[in-house]
């Protein structure tokens, strides 16, 4: 009770410096989306499946701050995807709520997202919903320096492209999620909210999560999602295992053993680091160095962060964390040391070393 007790005074806080302006509000009009039914988008909670959040408006509803169930445990750094299909309308730093993803859902509705550690989607992209877009963080100063999603769903009432947020006169909307309307009033909180991730697999690998800050061994029995990413860049690599149901099964041991002999490691079926390292890296070699940024950059902090056991962050920016990483990898490999991944970093990476 006294842990649930602090947790309760600790977001009445964040809450408090939530309802700090952020930009201008919007027209009055919005009002009227407010006492509509569900929005004519599926949207769905904005998390990995198998995971349970916790949701509260505090002083700020219909907005909503999220943290992940029993104890918060897992929240920074926990990963972020699309609500629901697409167009990334802002990523940006904002001076106080830190890092800032818009996306634009059609029909006038728009998802935004607040104190983000890391934002892996541009301006312009096309998502699909599930499709991994950052990670929860707590930084700009609203956050209090305490790790949470905070989320807004707004309707564009004033028809200019975007949807206001931050403040109680901004087009925020209460959301749904699953069919489920949250946000309705202050004081609100919702236990154990989890997103309804279907009864059938997903068929292709558009919107399987590729980024996690571990790649555990598995192996034939194991499950999850983890799988389901190994299932995907299997497929890449031109062995496919079939669909990415997140089961380790026969098809996939006999796609890791086909890999696994396509780059010379030794062949038991199982994924462990090497493994991942190789499947992790599988692809192009572009000159990488710091002020790169895309997919490639992605595809190599998470082959770095199987290679060398520790966490790399994965955002597709080249930054000084990634230089650092890529110089310990080129050190503990007998590579010339010098921050910049070309030929022989990106082999000793696809051997798996």
């Amino acid at each position: 009770m006294k842990r649930l007790l602090r947790l309760g005074k600790l977001f009445v806080a964040v809450a408090a410096s939530a309802v700090l302006a952020f930009q201008a509000g919007a027209p009055a009009s919005a009002d009227d989306v407010r006492a509509r039914s569900a929005p004519p988008v599926d949207f769905q909670l904005p998390f990995t499946c198998g995971q349970q959040w916790r949701l509260d408006t505090w002083a700020h509803a219909p907005a909503l701050d999220m943290v992940r169930e029993p104890d918060q445990v897992g929240t920074e750094g926990a990963v972020l995807v699309a609500a629901a299909d697409g167009v990334v309308n802002m990523s940006f730093s904002h001076a106080n709520a830190g890092n800032v993803i818009q996306i634009n859902h059609g029909n006038g509705y728009f998802t935004t997202h607040l104190h983000l550690q890391s934002r892996s989607v541009a301006v312009g992209t096309a998502v699909k919903q599930g499709q991994t877009i950052g990670r929860v963080g707590k930084t700009g100063p609203t956050s209090n320096g305490h790790p949470h999603l905070h989320f807004e769903l707004g309707y564009d009432a004033n028809g200019n492209g975007e949807a206001s947020w931050g403040t109680s006169t901004s087009e925020r909307v209460r959301p749904w999620f699953d069919g489920v309307e949250y946000g309705q009033s202050n004081g609100r909180t919702w236990r154990n909210v989890a997103r309804d991730c279907g009864g059938t697999p997903p068929t292709s690998c558009s919107g399987v999560n590729l980024d996690f800050s571990a790649y555990a061994t598995i192996r034939s029995g194991s499950s999850g999602d983890l799988v389901r990413a190994a299932q995907c860049r299997l497929k890449d690599s031109g062995n496919d295992p079939g669909a990415p149901d997140g089961a380790f099964g026969p098809n996939v041991q006999s796609a890791t053993r086909a890999f696994q002999t396509d780059v010379g490691l030794s062949v038991d079926g199982v994924i462990g680091a090497k493994t991942w390292t190789a499947l992790l890296s599988y692809g192009s070699t572009p000159t990488l160095q710091s002020g790169s940024s895309g997919a490639d950059v992605s595809r190599l902090q998470r082959a770095l962060t199987a290679a060398l056991g520790s966490t790399v962050g994965i955002d597709g920016s080249f930054g000084p964390e990634t230089g650092q990483a890529v110089r310990t990898y080129q050190s503990s490999r007998a590579l010339g040391v010098d921050g910049i991944v070309g030929p022989a970093t990106w082999g000793a990476l696809q051997d798996g070393r």
